[in-house]
């Protein structure tokens, strides 16, 4: 009698089990993998008791500010003005300097802020969403670099308004970079003819299955 009754239990767990299985009751799978695929959304700022979103490295060429303003996901995003060189040069060093001045943004594994995702495998797409409030802007580069040293990079185009930044996975495989170990990635711009620090506000930067 005892041992029925415990084959009885087992066998309304195992129905239950089954069910939610069949109707999606359980843990969501893709939904967590989704939300584990947020690399930053610039939604908190440092604290007493936390770094925050925005200890990423510039070298002191970009500057980054949380502001309510064109976010894409949340209430925030990020304002990156990238300088120009008369910021930090002459007016007569800056028209004889080489022939670029490249700004850039890294998020990677040793930034404050580090970069908590390093197996890209399970995902498709990389993507960054940029609003441009000027006319237009330079092209942004980005840059994937994996644990071996290995380098992928893509320059993007960016319109004015609303821009969805994407780099397929897939291609970044194709260039014999290691997905499975993605140590930084960096956004850039080269300034050097620009008359003036562009400014470009950053928003949920993900990947994406």
């Amino acid at each position: 009698m005892k041992y029925s009754r415990i084959s009885s239990i087992v066998t309304v767990m195992l129905l239950f089990s089954s069910l939610l299985f069949i109707t999606g009751c359980g843990p969501d799978v893709k939904a967590q993998r989704k939300a584990a695929g947020l690399l930053n959304s610039f939604e908190t700022t440092a604290s007493d008791s936390a770094i925050g979103d925005f200890e990423l490295e510039t070298n002191g060429y970009v500057s980054l500010e949380q502001i309510k303003k064109y976010s894409s996901q949340g209430k925030f995003s990020a304002k990156a003005t990238f300088s120009v060189p008369v910021d930090f040069l002459t007016t007569t060093q800056a028209a004889r300097s080489k022939d670029s001045w490249v700004d850039s943004v890294t998020m990677g594994i040793n930034t404050l802020t580090p970069l908590k995702v390093t197996d890209w495998s399970v995902y498709k797409k990389f993507d960054i969403d940029v609003y441009v409030a000027d006319p237009q802007a330079p092209d942004l580069t980005i840059t994937l670099v994996d644990a071996h040293g290995n380098q992928y990079t893509a320059s993007r185009p960016l319109k004015n308004g609303r821009n969805k930044l994407e780099l397929l996975v897939d291609d970044v495989k194709t260039a014999r970079v290691d997905v499975a170990a993605i140590t930084s990635f960096s956004l850039s711009m080269d300034t050097k003819n620009q008359p003036k620090d562009v400014v470009i506000y950053l928003d949920n930067i993900r990947l994406a299955l």
